[in-house]
């Protein structure tokens, strides 16, 4: 069934019959929108595992300095903080002991409030002071400082800390500075410095930095995802709004012109074809001229009613119509120039399919322009049969040929106005019967491979269902 609507175009303007232009907005997105959430979820990523890393190191601090604090008050070593300068007691010694033994501590220097090193693990650092250290100096204001000691920063800051000597180059460590006060919590007696290895903290942050960051790529992707769908509906309505507006301009151009034609050419043909119908009921040698200028006329009647039909909103009209009489009637029409042709034409269809919210005369034009192409994409022998049937709310019309069917570089076109393949054509066919069948509420299906027939499948909402009948193969 060749289609009114195919590869060459007609005189209309380019703008008023390619509107399906993409408009770019996904792919400029995806692009913008890669960088900047891929951006984002590294940063998020990043900032994440650092506040990670240092609240845990923070948290097992202050475990730490609560731990030490309750060793202090149990042994009740202020006095010794007091006056380092006295006898050292069991106690002192216990104590000393009791921070040197604490879990992944790899030294200890008990500092005093002057900053003078009391007691170390190391016994050299006993007695020194060390006057350059930012992180004892917050301690000695009472905080807990937690100091961790990366691996690009450890040459650096061993370089400029005195304490850290003796300490392995290839170890990385934490450095955790804890105030102890006396019993009574209210006056800072001195510092305790503890450099610890805690290997299974360690272990715990890492694997707590790789879930963040496999939750920021995860997120940032899903985000883009999410915004990608959002972006492309986005650019479908937009498209779908652009291709309403470009229509709405074709079919105001289409009302003017066939308004125009339809005021010119309908009173001189009706003078036509009334003097052609007279001269053949006279007969003669020229009857068949006079028949044949009928026929022109007719078509010429066609194609205007055509055009003010596409102009025109089918669901405006508040009419019905019923299905299987405006069916019947097409079937009428066509059916004696068909078998005039030597083609078979084969009708299935119901005594009642229900009625339909439209003009009899848009869904007739429907129907006669389908039979039209069909008729057109078929030669003597070939076969043309109509089906029609009821699903529930719907009404099914299938139309198939067993013609030469379209080739895959015009489906394309199949539905776009002014296209046609035909001389004379006016390529509004499809795309009237589309427009029609979607204003009120139903649709059109089209398959037609090359050199295999054509099926047309028309879908009609029905708005009354009669009772089932059954109809006869013709």
């Amino acid at each position: 069934m060749p289609p009114a609507s195919s590869s060459s175009s007609s005189r209309w303007p380019q703008r008023l019959i390619d509107p399906t232009t993409g408009l770019g907005l996904t792919r400029w997105f995806a692009l913008v929108g890669a960088l900047s959430i891929g951006l984002f979820s590294l940063g998020m990523a990043w900032l994440l595992s650092n506040y990670l890393a240092t609240r845990m190191l923070e948290r097992d601090a202050a475990l730490s300095r609560d731990f030490v604090q309750s060793i202090a008050n149990i042994q009740q070593v202020g006095s010794f903080f007091k006056d380092p300068d006295g006898p050292e007691s069991k106690e002192v010694t216990e104590f000393f002991a009791h921070v040197a033994a604490m879990p992944d501590v790899l030294r200890a220097n008990v500092y005093a409030t002057n900053r003078r090193v009391l007691w170390s693990s190391r016994a050299e650092l006993i007695g020194k002071t060390f006057p350059s250290n930012d992180e004892l100096d917050a301690a000695l204001r009472g905080r807990v400082v937690v100091n961790r000691e990366e691996e690009d920063e450890e040459e650096a800051n061993k370089a400029h800390k005195a304490e850290h000597q003796g300490l392995r180059a290839d170890v990385m460590f934490v450095e955790d500075y804890l105030p102890v006060f006396d019993q009574s919590g209210k006056e800072l007696i001195g510092v305790i410095e503890l450099y610890r290895q805690p290997d299974a903290l360690f272990a715990a942050i890492r694997a707590g930095q790789h879930l963040m960051q496999l939750g920021a790529v995860a997120g940032g992707a899903m985000l883009f995802l999410i915004l990608v769908g959002f972006v492309r509906h986005t650019e479908r309505a937009l498209q779908d709004q652009r291709r309403r507006l470009i229509e709405a301009e074709a079919l105001a151009i289409v009302g003017e012109l066939s308004a125009a034609v339809a005021h010119s050419i309908r009173n001189p043909l009706v003078s036509i074809r009334t003097s052609a119908e007279l001269h053949h009921e006279l007969g003669g040698e020229q009857a068949e001229v006079h028949a044949e200028t009928m026929r022109n006329v007719d078509r010429i009647e066609h194609l205007v009613r055509t055009l003010l039909t596409y102009a025109s909103d089918p669901s405006e009209h508040q009419t019905s119509a019923d299905l299987a009489a405006v069916l019947r009637d097409a079937v009428t029409r066509f059916a004696p120039e068909l078998k005039s042709q030597g083609k078979q034409f084969l009708i299935d269809m119901p005594q009642e399919l229900g009625k339909v919210a439209a003009d009899p005369m848009v869904l007739a034009q429907v129907f006669n322009s389908l039979l039209a192409n069909a008729a057109e994409a078929t030669q003597a022998g070939d076969r043309i049969s109509l089906q029609a049937s009821r699903r529930g709310q719907q009404a099914l019309i299938t139309l198939v040929d067993s013609g030469a069917g379209i080739g895959a570089a015009q489906m394309q076109n199949l539905f776009k106005p002014f296209y046609t393949t035909k001389p004379r054509g006016l390529g509004l066919g499809l795309a009237l019967s589309q427009r029609i069948l979607k204003r009120l509420g139903g649709d059109v299906e089209l398959h037609s491979p090359a050199g295999q027939g054509t099926r047309v499948t028309l879908h009609l909402p029905v708005t009354e269902l009669p009772a089932d009948t059954t109809g006869a193969a013709a």
